[in-house]
């Protein structure tokens, strides 16, 4: 939950500079861009599973649950890909719907790797003494996340029911499950990537837990999660000697956008052989946002 926001806005960052994506992604952002929210959400929809879960989410207590590990660590590229064959053989889910999805999903992975380097920083300068390294992370990428939107909107929107339109990943505003398609397709995606996929009742409740999470990060209620105050934490987790995060943000949509433009071709051609996969691959190695930046600073 502690990157939520800032993968969200991210998406509407996207969306509202749409231009550079090939059209096909350009119709589906416009027409349907809570989807597109779901994709960019759904490595840390399992945090809101569950009542114990959603507690420790609400504290930041940096937990990380199974089918999150997964889809950020194991093969989130993978998963992706898989997704994106089952969207472009029209299975499943509506061909808008599915494309707007992958957009979310896509620009969250390449969000996350964007900052993982200022994130790493910043925890091995600002964790404290015998805090654990999980939990340094969820408070450092959450307070990075109210930053964001504050430089975007002039307010973290938290505590009003502003943010609550900000967090919602389907057309209706109040849910209780996903659609058999939505969940086909992540089944079906997790299958094929980690050998394993969650229940529907498990990928039902953690859209549902999202929803009482925003309902409550929406009240007065969810002043307890706003931003710290003062400069100084400005300072040292957001825009900083050496590092921005708004700035390191557009750099991950802009390889967002080159990918989405390459997944845009592979849809086109139906083309999921091994070769157009390890090309894809080239342009975004597999592997968790830590593994990928050692890689390539090998």
């Amino acid at each position: 939950m502690s990157a939520l926001l800032t993968h969200l806005t991210a998406v509407e960052r996207l969306a509202a500079h749409a231009n550079a994506l090939p059209s096909e992604f350009v119709r589906a952002l416009g027409e349907d861009l809570e989807y597109a929210r779901f994709g960019a959400a759904l490595p840390e929809l399992p945090r809101f599973g569950g009542w114990i879960q959603g507690v420790d989410t609400w504290l930041a207590r940096g937990h990380r649950p199974h089918f999150t590990e997964l889809m950020a660590a194991r093969s989130p590229v993978a998963f992706g890909l898989k997704a994106a064959e089952l969207v472009s053989n029209g299975a499943l889910i509506g061909v808008d719907a599915g494309l707007a999805w992958l957009a979310g999903y896509f620009t969250q992975l390449c969000v996350t790797r964007a900052l993982e380097p200022v994130v790493q920083k910043l925890i091995t300068t600002h964790r404290g003494q015998g805090e654990a390294e999980s939990v340094a992370r969820a408070r450092i990428e959450w307070a990075q996340s109210l930053f964001f939107m504050q430089d975007l909107h002039g307010s973290s929107l938290v505590g009003t029911p502003a943010v609550r339109a900000k967090l919602q990943v389907r057309k209706a505003s109040s849910v209780k499950a996903i659609g058999r398609g939505f969940y086909e397709l992540i089944r079906v995606a997790s299958l094929d990537a980690f050998g394993e996929a969650p229940s529907k009742v498990e990928v039902d409740g953690w859209v549902r837990g999202l929803y009482l999470f925003s309902l409550a990060l929406g009240s007065p209620l969810g002043r307890l999660r706003s931003l710290p105050t003062g400069h100084l934490s400005t300072r040292e987790l957001y825009r900083g000697e050496g590092f921005d995060v708004f700035a390191t943000v557009d750099v991950g949509l802009d390889r967002a956008r080159e990918l989405l433009t390459m997944l845009g071709g592979m849809i086109r051609r139906n083309s999921w052989t091994a070769r157009s996969r390890s090309r894809f691959l080239e342009v975004c190695p597999e592997g968790a946002a830590t593994q990928v930046i050692k890689a390539s600073a090998a």
